[in-house]
């Protein structure tokens, strides 16, 4: 480590002269309470579009799980994600969804966020995930047997 770091003041002194300094920007100056007032207005106004955004696409998302549109319902909760909102029980019907669809590796994942947004049905849904995979294996295993 010391090495390096005397090879590094080697090689700036040697480029830029042995003179050389750090010149920290003398320049910088507080924001005025009117532009800490400004950035936080904004900050506001733009968490609140997310917000709307987000529950835009989850009422979006849900018309479509109704609808039995799986894929649907996975398109416009992965939109509704992508806003920065989320809650527990998107994250836990996204793994009901996932389990109906076969792919137990990312309900388990989504299963496993609902139980750390603290979603009360998560852990059991987590464990029954868990034993359908090993059944869907199993029943493939046979499938593929019988089949040769």
């Amino acid at each position: 480590m010391r090495k390096a770091l005397i090879v590094l003041i080697t090689l700036i002194s040697s480029v830029f002269g042995a003179s050389a300094q750090i010149v920290i920007n003398s320049k910088f100056r507080p924001f005025s309470y009117e532009e800490l007032m400004m950035q936080a207005q904004a900050e506001a106004a733009y968490n609140a579009r997310m917000r709307q955004l987000f529950d835009q696409y989850s009422e979006e998302a849900y018309r479509r799980y109704n609808n039995q549109d799986l894929y649907g319902f996975l398109t416009y909760s992965n939109y509704a994600l992508e806003t920065g909102w989320h809650n527990s029980k998107l994250y836990f019907d996204r793994g009901v969804v996932f389990e109906r669809l076969n792919d137990f590796k990312n309900a388990k994942k989504e299963y496993k966020k609902a139980k750390k947004a603290g979603y009360a049905y998560a852990s059991s849904a987590l464990e029954t995930c868990k034993q359908h995979e090993k059944e869907y294996k199993r029943h493939q295993k046979e499938t593929n047997k019988r089949r040769n």
